[in-house]
């Protein structure tokens, strides 16, 4: 028996987790019928991200300045004038050096936890326990953010390895994502729900929630400090806990699983689904999306790491500005979703490797024109040329998702969350190297190695386009070698007046 018939009959064994399952599943088949699936969470999570992004940056940058360098809150905090300037740069490079070692075992950790956990998912069918985790993580966190303030004095490596740990061992946030679109993926085989739509409404929630928490961070911070922002953190991200474990529910759930999330032979057999014989050429389609997936974190880990102090240095902007910019940006971003589902996918009929093209052409001109610029007035126009630079994660996940079948969704994302873990382990201290090391003299430095890698991801949508289409033409070629075989054979029977064979020669050709 192959390993994709093992895949398959392994099917067998996942029942719905509600009695009559399959009835709702029939029903939920029909067009009208729509339901919040993960929106809440995943907007509660990612507005507490979101929310205290700028104010926790201030934290680690004012431990810095004021525990670390022994500076006065009053230079720490002035904004302006030579000495805040001065200031300003030391607590950057002692941030960013501790970051070095904070990212790689922050990611070392989450890496380990993602190859367990996710083949386990797949074994049990159970979805929540992943979701479960890293909320739980990001609870602590945030607790602990609070506590140091409560009691403050804390260097800036116990504050920085504080936030890390706990949200580490939750398995981060890729360990979220991955447990949302292998979930998502379960609901649309279940239902008959369109991939692509339903992910990419998905991710517009996300941006929603991002626009929000961006504009509101920087403003509670002002008006209330860093205890007007931690709380309502804490209570976002404790309210998409409790929706996952009282609302959620699992589609499919194996009830006959023994397998232990301990067993050592889960990171194996996650490995050996992503990389297994498949039909055509859905293995190197897979293994490039994954190679897209992996730029995509190290953009998007670079960005999180330094965009606000990068900002903060070269454009001269305070927290509330470049919070203002990242809910412009943002809801630009929402609008080039709805672009992308709309247009290119609903009426132009683009497919998703044409869709990521133009997100990777669209992110290397936004790129390039804020290494170019030096104007603020610039920075605000940039957006509008990326304005689809985020399609490539709308359309990564369903393409990968078309190759795999329904049971291995938890491997293949573990694998996928666990390597971009483990590409973020090598990729965020060298970006943090790099920035420490020309803050001074070419700020810009850190936006370079991003164009390279959209570049390979634009080889890489090309390619996998090119595979598809191949093996398009050569399952019409079957086809038409099938349909030609079966014609032969009813004239066979025809010839020898065989009428009973005719007929069951007829109906085989019609399955066929």
């Amino acid at each position: 028996m192959t390993e994709s018939m093992a895949d398959i009959h392994e099917l067998d064994k996942l029942s719905p987790a509600e009695t009559g399952g399959s009835d709702r599943c029939c029903h939920e088949r029909t067009p009208h019928k729509w339901r919040l699936l993960l929106e809440p969470a995943l907007v509660g999570s990612m507005m507490a991200i979101n929310l205290g992004q700028t104010s926790l940056q201030n934290f680690y940058l004012r431990t810095a300045c004021t525990v670390d360098l022994n500076y006065t809150a009053d230079i720490c905090d002035r904004g302006v004038g030579e000495e805040f300037r001065k200031a300003e740069a030391a607590s950057q490079i002692v941030v960013s050096s501790v970051n070095i070692s904070r990212s790689f075992i922050g990611c070392l950790l989450s890496t380990i936890i993602l190859l367990f956990v996710g083949p386990w998912s797949d074994c049990s069918g159970r979805r929540k326990p992943l979701l479960i985790m890293p909320l739980i993580g990001m609870c602590v966190t945030t607790s602990a953010v609070i506590v140091m303030l409560i009691f403050p004095g804390a260097s800036t490596v116990l504050v920085l390895y504080a936030v890390q740990i706990p949200i580490a061992l939750g398995g981060n946030f890729g360990l979220l994502l991955a447990a949302a679109f292998s979930y998502l993926g379960d609901v649309c085989h279940a239902t008959g729900r369109d991939v692509t739509r339903t992910m990419g409404t998905h991710r517009a929630a996300i941006q929603i929630a991002q626009v929000a928490g961006a504009v509101s961070g920087p403003l509670l911070y002002t008006h209330l400090g860093f205890y007007g922002v931690f709380p309502l953190v804490l209570l976002l991200q404790i309210s998409s806990l409790l929706y996952v474990q009282f609302v959620m529910q699992d589609v499919n759930v194996n009830t006959e699983n023994r397998v232990s999330v301990f067993n050592w032979k889960l990171p194996l057999k996650a490995f050996k689904s992503l990389i297994k014989s498949r039909e055509g050429h859905k293995r190197k389609i897979i293994l490039l999306m994954l190679l897209v997936s992996l730029g995509d974190r190290v953009l998007l880990s670079a960005e999180v790491l330094i965009a606000y102090m990068y900002y903060r240095y070269k454009f001269h902007w305070d927290d509330i500005m470049f919070g203002s910019f990242l809910a412009y940006k943002n809801i630009i971003s929402f609008f080039g979703t709805l672009l992308i589902l709309s247009l290119l996918k609903r009426r132009l009929k683009l497919s998703d490797e044409m869709v990521g093209v133009f997100s990777c052409l669209s992110n290397i001109l936004s790129t390039s024109g804020l290494i170019a610029t030096t104007y603020t007035y610039c920075v605000f126009v940039l957006p509008l040329l990326g304005i689809i630079s985020q399609g490539s994660q709308v359309v990564q996940r369903p393409l990968l998702n078309k190759q795999i079948l329904p049971t291995e969704q938890g491997k293949i994302y573990s694998v996928m969350g666990a390597l971009q873990s483990a590409i973020q382990t090598l990729s965020s201290p060298l970006y943090s190297l790099l920035y420490s090391r020309t803050v001074s003299t070419f700020p810009d430095a850190w936006l370079l190695p991003g164009l390279g890698l959209a570049l390979i991801q634009l080889t890489a949508y090309l390619i996998a386009r090119r595979l598809r289409l191949k093996s398009n033409v050569a399952d019409n070629d079957n086809m038409k070698v099938n349909t030609e075989d079966c014609c032969l054979d009813i004239e066979d029977k025809v010839i020898k007046n065989d009428l009973n064979s005719v007929e069951l020669a007829s109906e085989k050709c019609a399955e066929k």
